[in-house]
């Protein structure tokens, strides 16, 4: 009689205590509208609803997290709380603590592969370095920086197992291609757009931790031409992010038969491909055209043909001249920023020959390539070896050594599938353009969004790669 006295009491309190709950959230919600901004305390409640909702369907935590990624990856929680956490940095840390929480009560996969074991032992080497190197590791801006960087890294681990089925996989790239559209959207409109127009409406996302300067506004070294940023502050990094999202558009609305809608790979491509020739970012446009290049070679030679006869044309067309002045000239190192390039490549190489085993650390970070360099290298593999030693370099190269190595031999079984649906190849050019870019830019291993978002396309490729062939069929049905 009892007990079930005390349960006749549980629904009669949980009413109120809901109605209180709410009161004191509404409250609370209207106090930050007023002191801060409606948009602060429309953006926490949603956050907060994400975050419930995340817990019910995990997936849900990486559509969050690319979408931070690719829409405000620099954006800071407007609530201080000590430390001032990025959005990425909440997105990520749910990730992982819902894989692992799902992992461990035996819900969820928990999948290393390969590559997995070979990115630990990178992370592993890495952290090593750090402790040793002359820049120890400590609680400062640069030791978190490193642990983020760390962390992007890993982040290959928990998408693996929370996307493994490959519906899952479609869905994300898919979610994607919208992001990454709906950036380069925001890039072409703030480009167009008058620029103290451009200036306020960057200068607005102040709140969240964006810059409010004259640097919100970027132009090519010695010029007024101004470059595309959107809400990626650099225009390196945008073009990163539209140079990823361009090769897996290409490869999939080409497809035999697409996973995609082709309206949606093909707005996507139509929106993305101006915005990234307006970033003026010269390795993004190269990295594009080694996805483009993998996915003609691969399995549409006719567009590698139109791509050689419609290069000369480029060359020579007064309308083009920009563009192609501008890359000739970085290809050729008559520009500043390129000649800049040059002095990093020299004084990397220094610094490597000084700090060989656990290299100089990350205590300096290089800035934007508009302004002066105190340590970097636009190189991915120069800027491991300089912060981290040799030993760290040659982890990372046996990482993506046994990343290609699982995933050519699905590349090579499905490129002639006349019912490939072309998220493999996409994921794979996507890839194989990062690393051609990476030999330009530093980003894929110096910021953490572009981190995260190299190894998220990596471990989307991965699930693809090991899903049985039968499970393939667009639109997430079997084929028989």
């Amino acid at each position: 009689m009892q007990l079930a006295g005390r349960r006749s009491i549980a629904p009669r309190l949980a009413r109120p205590l809901v109605v209180v709950a709410g009161a004191a959230a509404a409250a609370g919600a209207g106090r930050l509208s007023a002191a801060r901004s409606p948009l602060v305390a429309g953006g926490l409640i949603a956050g907060c609803v994400f975050v419930v909702a995340a817990l019910r369907r995990p997936p849900l935590a990486l559509f969050g997290l690319i979408a931070v990624v690719a829409l405000l990856p620099f954006g800071v929680l407007p609530v201080r709380l000590g430390l001032a956490p990025t959005l990425l940095d909440l997105t990520t840390l749910l990730v992982f603590l819902i894989w692992l929480a799902l992992a461990a009560a035996g819900r969820a996969p928990a999948r290393l592969t390969a590559p997995g074991a070979a990115l630990l032992a990178f992370a592993a080497v890495s952290a090593a370095a750090y402790v040793l190197s002359g820049d120890a590791l400590r609680a400062d801006e640069y030791g978190r920086t490193f642990l983020k960087l760390v962390l992007a890294t890993l982040v290959f681990l928990p998408v693996l197992n929370l996307a493994a089925r490959p519906e899952t996989v479609r869905r994300l790239i898919g979610w994607l291609l919208l992001a990454a559209g709906a950036e380069a959207f925001a890039g072409l409109v703030l480009y167009a757009a008058p620029r103290a127009l451009s200036y306020r409406a960057l200068v607005a996302l102040g709140p969240l931790g964006y810059p409010t300067d004259g640097s919100v506004l970027r132009y090519r070294p010695d010029t007024e031409i101004l470059r595309a940023t959107g809400t990626s502050v650099d225009p390196n990094m945008l073009g990163a992010l539209l140079m990823v999202a361009g090769a897996i558009a290409c490869a999939v609305v080409l497809a035999p038969r697409p996973a995609l809608p082709r309206w949606l790979t093909g707005g996507s491509l139509a929106i993305i491909l101006p915005c990234l020739l307006l970033t003026e970012s010269r390795g993004s446009w190269l990295g594009l055209a080694a996805g483009a290049g993998l996915v003609a070679l691969l399995r549409h030679r006719r567009l590698l043909v139109a791509g050689l006869l419609l290069l000369p044309l480029l060359l020579v067309t007064p309308a083009a001249a920009r563009y192609t002045d501008h890359l000739v000239s970085g290809l050729r190192a008559q520009d500043r920023a390129s000649a800049m390039r040059i002095g990093e490549i020299e004084n990397a190489l220094a610094v490597i020959a000084d700090h060989p085993w656990f290299g100089a650390g990350w205590g300096e970070g290089g800035q934007s390539i508009e302004l002066s360099f105190t340590l970097g290298v636009s190189n991915i593999f120069l800027t491991v070896a300089e912060r981290s030693g040799l030993p760290a370099t040659v982890a990372y190269l046996a990482a993506l050594a046994t990343l290609a190595g699982t995933l050519w031999p699905a590349v090579r079984r499905r490129r002639r599938d006349p019912a490939d649906d072309g998220l493999l190849l996409g994921c794979a050019a996507a890839l194989t353009g990062a690393l051609v870019a990476g030999m330009l830019d530093h980003h894929f291993v110096r910021f953490p969004h572009l981190v995260t978002l190299l190894w998220v396309v990596a471990g989307l490729a991965v699930s693809l790669a090991l899903a049985p062939d039968a499970a393939r069929a667009p639109g997430g049905r079997r084929r028989r």
